[in-house]
């Protein structure tokens, strides 16, 4: 009897083990089911994004307020920079002005001269009788009285050739109660030379080109303000509108 019960409660407990161990098992897999699909709805599910950000004490830390020192340093620099931004608006453009080149300097009068009629050819051999003169005066026989001679009276006989002293154009040829038979040559550069008391003006018109040396006329009785000197021409030169005294640039005569 003994045995017999030893046999059937051995039997028992294997099946009470076997069926505690299938319960273990089942809850198990239930519990690892239910896990699985809980992960698997999350990752489903949208996410929501926040519109706001929240810092954590650790990130606060990280982040550093700006001083009052730094923000009315700041402050100061874009008020610089756009007061600078409206001044360049406003302020017209300078031009650019090309520095003014240098001009040569210009030669003194004299030399001027000497460079354009030095080479002056002798309108008629003779000596000086009347001196050119305008700060000292000179006397004159016709007037009777001390004057200005704005010119040279070269000795010649009537008749004499007078010749053009440089190349030009005849500017004038008239005849008047003062000086006779006057012609007028313009030789360019503001240079003109003029000769009175002269024989004819029917050898020269005015417009004409002439040569230096070409005969323009001759030496004539004197007239009008020099009626009373013996025969010579009157001879004067001119540059720039100035009377000047023709010795200079006349050869041999001192």
């Amino acid at each position: 009897m003994k045995k017999k019960f030893d046999k059937l409660t051995h039997k028992d407990s294997f099946y009470i083990i076997l069926f505690v161990c299938v319960c273990i098992v089942g809850t198990a897999a239930v519990w690892a089911s239910k896990k699985n699909l809980d992960r698997m709805k999350s990752e489903n599910d949208p996410v929501e994004e926040e519109d706001f950000l929240i810092l954590t004490d650790e990130d606060k830390h990280g982040v550093e307020e700006p001083s009052l020192e730094s923000l009315k340093q700041q402050e100061k620099k874009r008020h610089e920079e756009k007061q600078k931004q409206e001044e360049e608006k406003e302020e017209p453009k300078e031009e650019t002005k090309e520095e003014p080149k240098e001009e040569p300097k210009e030669k003194p009068k004299e030399e001027q001269e000497n460079n354009v009629i030095q080479t002056f050819y002798m309108p008629v051999e003779g000596e000086i009788g009347l001196d050119f003169s305008t700060d000292n005066l000179a006397y004159s026989k016709t007037l009777e009285e001390w004057t200005s001679h704005e010119g040279i009276d070269i000795k010649a006989n009537e008749g004499t050739a007078v010749k053009a002293c440089l190349d030009g154009v005849v500017k004038e040829v008239y005849e008047d109660e003062l000086w006779g038979i006057v012609i007028t040559i313009d030789h360019g550069k503001g240079l003109e030379s003029r000769y009175a008391n002269l024989s004819t003006k029917d050898m020269v018109k005015k417009g004409q080109s002439v040569k230096k040396g070409t005969p323009i006329s001759g030496v004539g009785k004197p007239k009008g303000l020099e009626m009373a000197d013996e025969p010579h021409l009157h001879f004067e030169t001119i540059f720039n509108g100035k009377k000047v005294d023709p010795k200079k640039y006349l050869p041999g005569i001192n």
